[in-house]
């Protein structure tokens, strides 16, 4: 009977049910802590779940007509199962081979001390139908070369580039970075950048590449405070301090035009809260002064201020940011996951330069972040990206659902949510939840998304989303194992869907809007045609750049009635590569990139 009993137990603690508490969610604080990966708590009371079964869905259509394709990247789970604590970056795409796909997650096959930690290396070259696994990156497990919280990216020519904290080469445990010696070739170079500072190990890294000039963050475990790095593949440019928070609270992006940007938490005490922008244009030597693009109120104890998540990527040449917000404590470091909280969107030429809401209770269902203490709220952790061509700003996030997991410390389970903008942010869809509904209920945390999503190889009219996602029948982490049960369940998701551009057969001389059109064809040779729309009669300039930001040619300088317009673009005297087409038409404006191959 007490067998019986027990195995009733662990069956609920799996499946979890909806949940309902009276309770005022607003006295419910918990600490802001981070995460090393050093942490070995104390499960030995807790009860154990061994499932063995890989869980697997069928494509799931939300309501806005999107059809995901859901594939699981491997059979291997994980004890492990704090993917990051802040906004993740573990896909990325060749845009080259934009079948290619490279993921990275951390790893573990035990449930307690985790010595086996690692980094596992995963690729796909049909477009994340299928997946194989390398190992772990760096390639030695256990206690020489033991590791966590990866980022990756990639090289111009196919190559992975990957950062994690190590203890590899028997050195203290820091971020190294890791550069394959060619796609899939799973042959990685191991590239050490030093102590960081006087007061500890840098750990904890995020990373972009631009021209083969790696761009990296990370931080120190304590001060609140990170050091930004670069490596051109043959050394380190060395450590430069910033102002802000540890634990993967800062983000780069790079723009076409070669950019780099980077947003970031503030460092507490003064800046706790804030959010800040830089930007480089050197490949991260020197930055910009940093812009506070979000004020956390510092007048009052209790206020809404950033904590964790944050993302940035690029409409043309300007910036985009997204993070969450939540109500906070000024003077304790406490949080108040049961309240609602928000996602904003900041560029600088949308909403008049000011942050504005894209998600929280009016577009999510709320329902308060209870249990383990992730540092989690109803919306959070987002990841901003873009797509290859048609100017898509793509945002994807976490959300807690209406099922909670009985425990000691009853415990959220999470979704997937995802929406985007065609006119730079200035509207988005609604949020709509990607992630499968169903028996078992299960857990979504840590949403990544390929920075640059590519268009379909068969129509360039077609753009291939791809988010990779851990899922979980245990709600909330192991790692911060409260009471809920532990075991090596958690499991590596991909999801795909298309975004179609359409062709709306509106007659040419119907026109109510400003709309620049990608050139045709793309990529060219020697000439292309570039099609734009105003409407009302305008001021208009129509000018193409390199990837310098230096101007090649004036197409358009002139003023030109309301209506449909083409220009013939002849570039017989430039040399192949990328180039940017900006339209200016009175306060409109829209670049976009083509290619010249000869």
């Amino acid at each position: 009977m007490l067998h019986k009993f027990t195995a009733l137990v662990v069956i609920l603690l799996l499946f979890g049910f909806g949940f309902t508490q009276a309770q005022d969610y607003s006295k419910i604080t918990k600490p802001d802590v981070v995460i090393t990966g050093e942490e070995t708590p104390d499960i030995s009371n807790l009860p154990v779940v061994e499932n063995s079964s890989v869980i697997t869905f069928d494509n799931v259509v939300s309501a806005n007509g999107l059809v995901w394709d859901v594939s699981n990247i491997t059979d291997r789970k994980t004890g492990y199962d704090l993917q990051s604590n802040a906004s993740t970056q573990q896909v990325w795409v060749d845009p080259n081979n934009p079948d290619f796909v490279h993921a990275i997650f951390t790893n573990s096959q035990e449930s307690a001390t985790w010595a086996d930690r690692t980094c596992l290396y995963f690729g796909s070259t049909d477009g994340g139908a299928n997946w194989f696994e390398f190992g772990g990156v760096p390639v030695n497990t256990g206690t020489d070369g033991r590791s966590g919280f990866p980022a990756i990216h990639g090289l111009s020519t196919g190559e992975a580039v990957i950062a994690n904290h190590n203890n590899a080469s028997g050195t203290p445990t820091r971020t190294k970075i890791f550069v394959d010696n060619s796609p899939f070739e799973y042959n990685f170079s191991e590239n050490d950048p030093g102590m960081a500072g006087s007061e500890g190990e840098a750990i904890w890294p995020r990373l972009t590449v631009n021209n083969d000039n790696i761009v990296f963050a990370s931080s120190q475990n304590g001060p609140d405070s990170f050091f930004v790095n670069t490596h051109d593949l043959s050394a380190f440019g060395g450590w430069q301090p910033f102002d802000g928070e540890q634990a993967e609270q800062y983000a780069f992006a790079v723009s076409d035009g070669g950019k780099v940007g980077m947003a970031y938490n503030g460092q507490p005490p003064a800046a706790d809260g804030d959010v800040f922008y830089v930007e480089s244009t050197d490949n991260g030597l020197t930055w910009t002064a940093p812009l506070k693009i979000f004020d956390r109120p510092d007048a009052q104890d209790t206020s809404m201020g950033a904590i964790r998540g944050v993302t940035v990527t690029f409409y043309g040449e300007e910036p985009c940011v997204s993070y969450e917000i939540c109500q906070q404590i000024w003077s304790g470091g406490n949080y108040f996951p049961g309240l609602p909280s928000e996602i904003h969107f900041w560029s600088p030429n949308i909403n008049g330069g000011n942050p504005k809401v894209v998600a929280d209770s009016n577009n999510v269902p709320y329902y308060p972040y209870l249990g383990t203490n992730d540092v989690q709220v109803p919306v959070c952790r987002p990841v901003l990206a873009r797509s290859e061509m048609h100017d898509f700003i793509l945002l994807a996030f976490d959300a807690t659902t209406e099922n909670y997991q009985p425990s000691a410390d009853t415990t959220s389970y999470c979704a997937g949510y995802f929406m985007y903008s065609t006119d730079g942010g200035e509207n988005f869809t609604d949020p709509e939840m990607f992630t499968p509904v169903g028996t078992p209920i299960m857990d979504f945390r840590y949403p990544s998304i390929t920075p640059i999503n590519p268009v379909s190889t068969t129509d360039e009219d077609v753009v291939n989303v791809h988010i990779v996602m851990q899922g979980d029948t245990i709600a909330g982490s192991t790692v911060n194992a409260a009471g809920q049960p532990v075991g090596v369940t958690a499991q590596y998701y991909h999801f795909k869907t298309q975004l179609v551009v359409e062709n709306t057969g509106q007659d040419p001389l119907v026109v109510n809007e400003f709309n620049l059109e990608q050139n045709y064809p793309n990529p060219f040779n020697p000439s292309t045609s570039i099609n734009y729309t105003l409407a009302e009669r305008s001021n208009v300039s129509l000018r193409v750049y390199d990837v310098l930001g230096n101007e090649v040619v004036t197409l358009v300088n002139t003023s030109q009635d309301a209506g449909s317009h083409t220009i013939n673009f002849d570039a017989s005297s430039l040399a192949s590569g990328l180039y940017i087409y900006t339209l200016n038409a009175g306060s409109f404006t829209s670049s976009k990139k083509m290619m010249l191959l000869k």
